[in-house]
């Protein structure tokens, strides 16, 4: 593993992400009983079969913020056991290289891990490699002044037939990316950007021309008000910062904020989200078909 990024400044998302996700601060597994319904639907979404057809057996795939693993753990069963998928993976946190590492299992053969992020990718990503390649509720990080040429080397490290990216993103009006900037702006000094959402993806993959199909998913999380650890958990990994629940409510906006998202003895905090595929303008007409031969339903464009 190597290619470690520039220190980043105090006051961005990377930098919170950096000392949030070590071994000690993150609870994944707290992390994963509320959103783990997320990725249930997000795989029974997608037509793994035409992603991945068994007459082919040797797929190359590249995992841009791989972080824990949990996603190609939940997704190895659906697969037949007989492929081979060369897996490449980043993230920016030696921790998560090293978890997701732990937990491939075949079909994904581990193969290079790089603690690099993927607008800081350029040195490593080989132009028309990937079969697939996926960004699974990990580009939240990303700056927007940085989001033209990260997009760009994505398509680029696809094959240009057959290459297909998948990015996974909260929409704008999503509970995850309006609690973060609720929180920075009361709690922080030093407040970073709102973080990018599925909208902003789309907008610029239209303006370089990529060919894209959008899949919504509907996604609520729901935390019972008795179990106050777990929401405090969840508060401060879709943050990123290790404040406790109590100081939250110390905040009259955060706690109003809060109590609007309560129903009876629970809280309900909607998270749609939204599927995006897409495949290089290299791919012509077969890559516009095989975009909806991979989704049961789409979306229509915004």
């Amino acid at each position: 593993m190597s290619l470690q990024p520039t220190e980043p400044q105090p006051n961005t998302n990377l930098y919170r992400s950096l000392q949030y996700y070590q071994k000690g601060v993150l609870k994944p597994e707290a992390w994963f009983r509320i959103v783990e319904h997320d990725y249930t639907q997000l795989i029974a979404a997608m037509n793994w079969a035409h992603i991945f057809p068994e007459q082919n057996t040797d797929f190359q795939l590249l995992d841009i913020g791989c972080g824990t693993g949990r996603f190609p753990t939940m997704l190895q069963s659906q697969l037949p056991t007989d492929l081979r998928i060369q897996y490449d993976y980043l993230d920016p946190s030696h921790f998560c290289l090293a978890t997701c590492q732990q937990a491939l299992q075949p079909p994904f053969l581990p193969r290079h891990g790089w603690q690099t992020t993927l607008e800081h990718a350029q040195d490593i990503l080989i132009s028309g490699t990937y079969d697939v390649a996926w960004a699974i509720q990990s580009l939240y990080c990303l700056e927007h002044v940085n989001l033209h040429i990260a997009l760009t080397q994505l398509m680029d490290a696809l094959h240009p037939i057959r290459g297909t990216a998948c990015l996974v993103l909260a929409k704008r009006e999503a509970f995850f990316p309006q609690v973060h900037q609720m929180f920075y702006e009361h709690c922080i000094e030093q407040k970073p950007p709102p973080y990018l959402t599925a909208e902003s993806v789309v907008t610029a993959l239209k303006e370089m021309g990529v060919r894209n199909v959008i899949r919504e998913l509907p996604c609520t999380h729901i935390i019972s008000l008795r179990e106050e650890l777990l929401l405090e958990q969840y508060l401060q990994q879709s943050v990123m910062d290790t404040m406790p629940l109590r100081q939250w409510r110390q905040h009259p906006r955060l706690r109003h904020f809060l109590d609007a998202h309560r129903h009876n003895d629970s809280f309900h905090f909607p998270n749609p989200y939204w599927l995006i595929l897409g495949v290089p303008s290299t791919s012509g007409e077969t890559g516009k078909h095989r975009l909806h031969n991979y989704l049961s339903t789409v979306t229509p464009p915004p």
